[in-house]
C-alpha cells in the first residue's frame, strides 16, 4: 500500500490539474489551433477539438462550486446585465440556422454543418465566459496561440525556401490560404504582445513572431490576406498608436520588406500573383459569386438551409445566372461560396445574415475605454476585421481561428468596469 499511494497520486495528478486549473487546458487549445492539422486524423479526431471538449468538460464539473459564471450568463435579464446581450445574438443566429433545418433543400447537409455550428458557437460562448470572469488570462491566451503560429509560419518559410516557384504553407495545413489566415491572426497578436508587456524578452520575442509570421502571409501568395493584413494596419491599428510605437511597427514592416528582397525568387512569385489577380478573376471568385447570387436570390429572405451552398452549385445554375461565359473550369459541381456574407445569405438569408452582421457589429463597438487593457482590446478588433475582410475572398465560417477570435472579443465585451475587472486592472 505504501507503494501504490505515491503512484495512483502521480496517476491522478494530471486529473486534478485539469479540474483545478481548466485554463490550462485553454492554453493548450490555443497553441494547437495553429497545429491543428500535424495533430489530426483526417475523419477521426483533431487535438483542439479533444482538448476543446476536455475543457468544456471541466466546467461542467464545476456547476456545483462554481467559480464560473457562465450559466447565469445566459439566464440573467436583458435589463439586469446589458453586456450579456451578445450573448443573446449568438444563441439567435444558432436557433435561426437550427430553424432553416425544416426548409432546407438537402437536410442531410444542413445537418452536418448545424453539429459544427453547435460545437463552434458552444465553444466560443465558454470560452468569452471563461475570459469575461478570469481576466488574466487573455494574455497568456494570446501568447499561446502566437507562439503556435510561430512555429507554423517558420516551418512554412522552410518550405518555400526548399521549394521558392510554390506558394507557402505547412504541413497539414488545408491550403495556402487556410495556412495564410492561420498565421495573420499569429502576426496581429504578436503586436499586440509587444504593446502590453514590459518584459524585454517577450518584447523581443513579439517582434520576432511578427516579422516571422508577416513574412509568411506574404510568402503564401494569399492575396485575400494581404489586403487584411494591409487594410487592418492602416485603418485599425496605427492610427491608434502613439507615434513612437507606429515608428516601431513601421520599422518592423520594413524589415520584412527588406528580407522579401532577399529570398530567391521572392520578387518574381508576388508579381505574379499580383498580376495574376485581374487575369483570372480572383481565380475564378467573381465567377462563382456570380453563380452563388443567382442561388441566393432564388430564396433571398430565408435561404435555402444552413450548409447547402455547396450541394446548391452545380453546372446547370451558371445559365439562370448573368454570366455572360460559362468557364467549366471554375464552375464545377459543389464549390464553395468564397464569400462568408453570400454563403450566409444564400443558406440563412438576409435574416441570418443580419443576425450574424449585428453580432459582429457589436463585437467592434467595444469602447476602448473599458477596465481591459486597451491595447488588447484594440488587437483583437483588429483581427476580428481582418478576417470579416478576409471572408470576403475565403470560406472561413468554419475556421476555429475565427471563432477562438470572435470568442476572445465576446469575453472583453462582457467585462465591466468597476464589477469584474477591477481588482485586477492592468494599466497601461
Amino acid at each position: 500500500m505504501r507503494t501504490a499511494a505515491p503512484t495512483i497520486t502521480t496517476l491522478l495528478l494530471p486529473l486534478w490539474f485539469w479540474m483545478v486549473f481548466p485554463q490550462i487546458v485553454l492554453y493548450l487549445y490555443a497553441f494547437s489551433l495553429p497545429l491543428e492539422g500535424v495533430f489530426a486524423i483526417e475523419g477521426v479526431f483533431t487535438l483542439s477539438k479533444g482538448l476543446l471538449g476536455l475543457f468544456l468538460l471541466s466546467l461542467i464539473f464545476q456547476i456545483k462550486r462554481p467559480k464560473i459564471a457562465w450559466f447565469p450568463a445566459l439566464i440573467l435579464t436583458w435589463k439586469q446585465v446589458r453586456r450579456f446581450r451578445i450573448s443573446i445574438l449568438a444563441i439567435l443566429l444558432l436557433f435561426w440556422a437550427t430553424l432553416s433545418y425544416f426548409w432546407s433543400s438537402d437536410p442531410s447537409a444542413s445537418w452536418t454543418k448545424l453539429q459544427v455550428l453547435l460545437q463552434q458557437i458552444v465553444g466560443a460562448l465558454a470560452i468569452a465566459l471563461f475570459v469575461y470572469t478570469k481576466p488574466k488570462t487573455l494574455q497568456p491566451l494570446l501568447f499561446s496561440y502566437s507562439l503556435g503560429a510561430l512555429i507554423a509560419a517558420s516551418q512554412g518559410i522552410v518550405n518555400y525556401l526548399r521549394n521558392p516557384a510554390s506558394r507557402t504553407t505547412f504541413s497539414g495545413a488545408a491550403d495556402a490560404a487556410d495556412f495564410a489566415a492561420i498565421v495573420l491572426l499569429g502576426s496581429l497578436v504578436a503586436i499586440g504582445l509587444w504593446l502590453v508587456t514590459k518584459s524585454p524578452a517577450l518584447r523581443w520575442y513579439s517582434l520576432i513572431c511578427f516579422l516571422v509570421c508577416t513574412l509568411a502571409v506574404v510568402l503564401s501568395g494569399t492575396r485575400s490576406a494581404w489586403v487584411a493584413i494591409l487594410l487592418t494596419l492602416a485603418l485599425v491599428i496605427l492610427p491608434r498608436l502613439g507615434w513612437q510605437r507606429m515608428i516601431g511597427i513601421v520599422f518592423a514592416i520594413l524589415l520584412v520588406s527588406a528580407a522579401l528582397y532577399q529570398l530567391p525568387a521572392a520578387n518574381q512569385f508576388l508579381n505574379s500573383r499580383i498580376t495574376s489577380a485581374a487575369e483570372d478573376g480572383g481565380a475564378g471568385r467573381t465567377t462563382i459569386w456570380t453563380v452563388g447570387l443567382q442561388i441566393a436570390l432564388e430564396s433571398p429572405l430565408f435561404g435555402h438551409g444552413f450548409g447547402t451552398f455547396t450541394s446548391l452549385f452545380t453546372l446547370d445554375k451558371a445559365p439562370e445566372s448573368s454570366l455572360e461565359s460559362i468557364d467549366t473550369y471554375y464552375i464545377t459541381d459543389g464549390r464553395g461560396a468564397h464569400n462568408i456574407y453570400l454563403e450566409l445569405v444564400s443558406e440563412i438569408g438576409i435574416v441570418g445574415l443580419g443576425i450574424f452582421l449585428a453580432w459582429m457589429w457589436v463585437l467592434l463597438r467595444v469602447s476602448l475605454r473599458q477596465a481591459v487593457h486597451p491595447d488588447l482590446i484594440l488587437i483583437l478588433k483588429a483581427c476580428l476585421v481582418a478576417y470579416l475582410i478576409q471572408g470576403a475572398f475565403l470560406g472561413i465560417l468554419e475556421r476555429k481561428y475565427l471563432w477562438f477570435t470572435i470568442a476572445l472579443l465576446h469575453g472583453c465585451s462582457m467585462m465591466m468596469r468597476g464589477i469584474v475587472y477591477a481588482s485586477t486592472n492592468a494599466k497601461p
